[in-house]
């Protein structure tokens, strides 16, 4: 609840496409730090800001659905959502213990992080090169 809690004070609009890539830069950096650091401080930390970039980021997505579907179309949209973000919560930890086991942890770790920054970066930058006209017909449904 603290990530919501702190997006809409700090960001005041998380509609913004902009705020979508923010959870996969937390989620990267949380990965590399996870890969290198063994102190369970850090570790513990690193968990806890991971959790408010991911309960942050369940808030963008929904709110720039509502913003940006029809109301038509919006209880299918958001079913659908909600289908596939249950369903990657489900496989995830199997993908991961799977992953972890054919190449370590720690590598894990470190391609997940090595995987999202690229994706966010990317997201980031189609969004700011874009501009508003361009990120308003991408986030938009017809």
């Amino acid at each position: 609840m603290l990530g919501p809690f702190l997006l809409t004070r700090l960001a005041g609009d998380p509609r913004r496409p902009l705020f979508v890539f923010g959870p996969y830069v937390v989620r990267g950096l949380v990965d590399l730090v996870l890969a290198t650091v063994a102190a369970l401080p850090v570790a513990l930390v690193a968990l806890a800001v991971d959790g408010m970039g991911t309960s942050s980021g369940t808030v963008t997505f929904s709110s720039l659905l509502q913003a940006h579907v029809p109301a038509h179309a919006r209880g299918r949209v958001f079913a659908a959502f909600d289908v596939f973000w249950q369903l990657g919560r489900l496989l995830s930890p199997l993908v991961g213990g799977l992953l972890a086991a054919a190449i370590g942890i720690q590598a894990g770790y470190y391609l997940g992080g090595a995987l999202l920054l690229p994706a966010a970066g990317v997201g980031l930058g189609s969004v700011q090169a874009g501009g508003s006209r361009r990120s308003a017909q991408v986030w938009s449904c017809p």
